[in-house]
């Protein structure tokens, strides 16, 4: 890492000389970026702390379409997919390590034009009418409150306006089939009103094929409907209401599992028929006046998101030989496994209102921010696994179930005792439950901004959050039942030291606090002299303490900026997956302190008139510095009931494990040249370099089933304007079709499955945008 930072600043220096020397007569100018980062409207560039923004142009060029290709652009932030269906952002190193636990929350926060978005699920949907995203990097403990340890990502749609009629629509034809049409129009209602109306409709055939099944797989069914209405209500207040609305229905990601012989990483051999169905909806209402010496904003929001998966959990075929878990015996193969299926129903509403301060008081030397928010979060999860106990490569499915042949079922006796029949032989039962588990959270928050000189400046913030869990869980069809429930309060807090250097370098130091609440688990461990628990019925909640110097700089008569950002944490309680050595007892544990440091550094500029340059690179350290013994489900899989002390003796400490999905380097470097042609028209060429480095899946670090190797990218846009309506764009993505792994997903329940999650392969695509 030090050389990395080493090397890196020497580069920075010298780039600084050529810059200073090779662009002082450009004529051209960077556009300066406004963003909303810290809940009032500033310049990027302004703001002390690390804060990417990409507007419409960047998100239109580069295809940005969803979360996931966000991955590597955004430096620092890592987006990998979980379980074919799951979606998982970790910025700096922290992300969501418990994505099996519906309760436990995500570390980065999404919001949505300012709202709160709770549920994980709402990350699978994709970006429509957008104006800007702005990625904030580092814990956000004081204006965003929980789950915001590992940052925010704000996701800023277009708004409606009464200054005239206007429309774009875009049609795009590619490989696999793609057909994706999406269309946005602002109408004026009155000099009073105005909406906008966005839907968007994509469908592909799959990426990747299931040889056994015969289904097309990692294929888009997608529709996705917005409308927006602004209602200025007098010159000082406005409403705004939204609704927002995605529905999926595919037949699912392509899992392929890390022991299949199929030939071709795009094909996969898997006995289980997949399903994905996901609808995802925000209603949100925003009143803003103005006040005089404040902005009043008041936020209200329901949602809702409903999701349906049918997987094969074995991540393989029937009788395939397991190869990556040892201590089984020889010739060990996969017995069938399924969810069929897992659903769950998360409804939550929200309520923040803060005022900003308009003019700074203390003879303009403070400014101010303080706000309230609220949240209620319940969730319905439901899952039915099986697993092919009798080896006959047939599942029995619960008679219930409309899908089971009434020859070939299990009948449940859910009388005393006919009800642990579900453990016997006559069933096929790998896991079920029934989990209503909930949320409720209070949070008031304050920051202040005081000028102590024209060019010094000390920014401060203090956020107390209470948060109140419960948990009401059944497991195999009322054999257990319990409930939970539990409150934590925490403060978090930010200080900032900022310097103007110049009128063009500011510079800062930043101390910072992020808070993610603890929870209940699902299953837990008993308690055992042989074999102690390692898992038990609630986790704590963790924290990132964050110290950042940053540096932030215009140069060379506004043809070039450049940011940096070096950054250390200590993190506390951090929450993951973990294994009991009670079997199917799996839940969310705490490791008590991991540390990560890096450096990243964002480049735009000029160099020359017609070629720009736009520049992304982090470099990232991280480990676990405690002692901690985890025991690993892969290793743990071989032994089963009246084994436990086994399973117990098979824990290890990972002290010195690298962190989960923390890459050492990534970079996103994009040249972009423009040009007119004799003809009139315009012609413009992006050609975009991606790697993201390789990681480790999980903090066990298994060598055979975590390393998640590194891949790199290329991609070209050429885009001819015949007009200032019409423009056509050739894409070609991913030029060499690298077969990157985008993740390397081991199950802690049960089978102990591993399944890898590609990216995109090759694709060409032609688009056509008209404006009106």
């Amino acid at each position: 890492m030090k050389n990395y930072v080493n090397l890196l600043f020497k580069k920075v220096i010298l780039a600084s000389f050529v810059c200073a020397f090779g662009l002082s007569s450009i004529a051209q100018e960077v556009e300066e970026v406004v963003v909303t980062a810290e809940k009032r409207s500033e310049s990027l560039q302004d703001i002390s702390q690390a804060v990417t923004a990409l507007t419409a142009t960047d998100i239109e060029e580069k295809n940005i379409t969803s979360f996931v290709d966000l991955s590597a652009i955004v430096p620092g932030v890592t987006v990998a997919k979980n379980e074919g269906y799951k979606t998982i952002i970790s910025i700096r190193g922290v992300g969501n390590e418990t994505n099996q636990n519906a309760i436990a929350a995500p570390s980065v926060a999404y919001h949505m034009d300012g709202v709160f978005i709770a549920s994980p699920f709402a990350l699978g949907t994709d970006f429509l009418d957008v104006e800007r995203i702005e990625v904030l990097r580092g814990p956000q403990g004081t204006l965003f409150g929980q789950n915001s340890t590992g940052g925010a990502v704000n996701v800023i749609s277009r708004a409606p306006t009464t200054e005239g009629a206007e429309g774009k629509l875009s049609v795009t034809f590619g490989d696999y089939n793609l057909k994706k049409v999406s269309t946005s129009n602002n109408f004026v209602i009155s000099d009073k009103i105005a909406s906008r109306f966005s839907i968007s409709s994509t469908t592909r055939d799959g990426f990747s094929k299931n040889v056994v099944t015969g289904q097309d797989l990692d294929d888009d069914n997608n529709k996705s409907f917005r409308t927006d209405w602004m209602f200025d209500l007098n010159d000082t207040s406005s409403l705004r209401v939204f609704g927002q609305y995605f529905k999926v229905d595919r037949n699912g990601a392509a899992m392929r599992g890390i022991d299949d012989q199929t030939s071709g990483m795009r094909k996969l051999s898997q006995d289980t028929v997949s399903q994905h169905e996901l609808s995802s909806m925000v209603v949100a209402a925003i009143y803003e006046s103005d006040l005089g010496y404040a902005n009043l904003k008041i936020i209200a929001s329901v949602q809702e998101d409903d999701v349906l998966v049918v997987r094969d959990n074995d991540r393989h075929n029937y009788l395939d030989p397991v190869l990556s878990i040892e201590g089984l015996p020889a010739g060990s193969t996969y017995q069938r496994a399924e969810f069929t299926p897992e659903t769950s129903l998360v409804d939550t509403s929200t309520f923040e209102i803060n005022l900003v301060s308009n003019e700074p008081a203390l003879n303009g030397k403070l400014d101010w921010t303080v706000g309230a928010f609220y949240m209620d979060h319940e969730i319905e999860n439901v899952i039915r696994g099986y697993r092919d106990d009798d080896l006959d490569g047939r599942i029995k499915y619960l008679c219930d179930e409309s899908f089971a042949d009434p020859s070939y079922c299990y009948d449940h006796d859910y009388g005393i005792p006919g009800r642990f029949d579900i453990f016997g032989p006559n069933a096929e039962v790998d896991f079920f439950t029934d989990a209503n588990p909930s949320r409720e959270s209070y949070s008031v928050y304050a920051q202040t901004t005081y000028s102590l000189a024209d060019a010094f400046r000390i920014v401060s913030g203090l956020r107390y959050s209470e948060d109140t869990f419960t948990t009401d869980v059944t497991n195999f069809l009322n054999v257990e039942s319990f409930q939970e429930e539990g409150t934590t309060d925490e403060i978090t807090s930010r200080v900032v030291a900022e310097v103007d250097f110049s009128e063009d370098l500011m510079g800062y130091f930043a101390l910072a606090r992020g808070f993610k609440p603890g929870g209940s688990n699902l299953t837990f461990g008993f308690d055992d002299d042989n074999a102690p628990p390692m898992v038990f019925p609630t986790f704590e909640a963790e924290t990132v303490d964050s110290v950042e110097f940053g540096l932030k700089s215009t140069f060379a008569d506004g043809a070039a900026r450049a940011n940096i950002a070096v950054f250390s944490y200590t993190y506390e309680n951090l929450q993951f997956q973990a294994t009991d050595p009670d079997i199917y007892r799996g839940g969310v544990a705490n490791i008590p302190e991991s540390e990560m440091s890096g450096l990243e550094v964002e480049f735009t500029g000029f160099l020359t008139d017609s070629l720009s340059l736009d520049m992304n690179l982090a470099f990232l350290d991280s480990e676990v510095t405690s002692d901690y013994e985890v025991l690993d489900n892969v290793d743990a899989y071989p032994y089963f009931f009246g084994e436990e002390d086994i399973r117990y003796g098979l824990r290890e400490n990972v002290k010195g494990n690298q962190l989960a999905k923390t890459p050492e380097f990534t970079a996103d470097i994009t040249f972009k040249h423009e040009t007119n042609l004799a003809s009139g028209n315009s012609l413009t060429t992006l050609v975009q370099y991606v790697k993201r480095g390789d990681f480790q899946q999980r903090v066990s670090n298994n060598p055979t089933v975590d390393y998640v190797r590194s891949y790199q990218i290329g991609n070209i846009t050429t885009s001819i304007g015949f007009s200032d309506d019409l423009d056509v764009d050739f894409m070609l993505l991913n030029i060499s079709d690298e077969a990157g792994v985008n993740s390397s997903m081991t199950d802690v329940f049960g089978v102990a499955a591993t399944g890898l999650e590609l990216i995109p392969p090759r694709q060409f695509m032609t688009r056509i945008r008209y404006s009106f």
